[in-house]
C-alpha cells in the first residue's frame, strides 16, 4: 500500500458532513489514516463567493494515481458536485491529489499532475498536509530542483495568505 494525500474543500452546503461522506466513502479506496483539522480561507481565483472549507487526509491505498483520480470524480458527482460548474467557483466538494509517496506523475490525456500542479502556491493546501506529514517531500520522486523540498520547506513561500483555523485535529468529525 502507498501513501496517498487528498486534499478536501468545499464553499457551498454543509462542508462537514459533506468532508465526513466523502471519507467514509473513501474506506472502499483503501484506509484513512489521518485527517487534519479544518481550515477557512478566502477565495482566491473568483472572489465573488463564499470562503471555503478546506481539510486534509492521508489514504493508504493499492490505488494506482489514475484509478484514484476516477475514483475522486466519481465521489464527486455523487456527492452533488456539478461537473459543468465554473472552474474555481462555488461548490459542494472538491477532492484533488495533492500527492502521493514515490509517485511523481504528468499525464494531459486524463488531466492529471502530482504532486498537485498549484500545491506550492497554496495556503489552504499547505496548512492541513503539513499537519499530516511536514517532512514529506511531494517531488521527491520527480528527480528536479523541488524534489529535496518539503511540505514545511513551501509553507514561509504562501506566508502571506490568510488562512483560518477553524477546528484543531480530526475532532470535526464528531461534530
Amino acid at each position: 500500500m502507498g501513501r496517498a494525500f487528498i486534499g478536501l474543500g468545499a464553499n457551498l452546503g454543509e462542508p462537514v458532513e459533506t468532508f465526513g461522506a466523502a471519507m467514509a466513502a473513501l474506506g472502499q479506496a483503501g484506509r484513512v489514516v489521518a485527517v487534519s483539522s479544518l481550515y477557512a480561507s478566502a477565495p482566491r481565483d473568483m472572489a465573488d463567493q463564499p470562503d471555503f472549507t478546506n481539510a486534509a487526509l492521508e489514504l493508504e491505498t493499492d490505488l494506482e494515481p489514475a484509478d484514484l483520480l476516477i475514483t475522486l470524480k466519481r465521489l464527486e458527482l455523487a456527492l452533488g458536485r456539478d461537473p459543468q460548474g465554473v472552474r474555481f467557483g462555488p461548490r459542494v466538494i472538491d477532492l484533488d491529489i495533492l500527492a502521493m509517496e514515490g509517485r511523481c506523475v504528468d499525464d494531459p490525456e486524463l488531466d492529471l499532475v502530482i504532486p498537485h500542479p498549484r500545491l506550492a502556491e497554496r495556503r489552504f493546501a499547505l496548512e492541513p498536509l503539513a499537519e499530516l506529514d511536514a517532512a514529506l517531500r511531494p517531488w521527491e520522486a520527480c528527480g528536479d530542483e523541488r524534489s529535496a523540498r518539503t511540505v514545511a520547506d513551501l509553507l514561509p513561500g504562501v506566508a502571506d495568505q490568510q488562512v483560518r483555523l477553524v477546528t484543531e485535529g480530526g475532532d470535526w468529525l464528531r461534530t
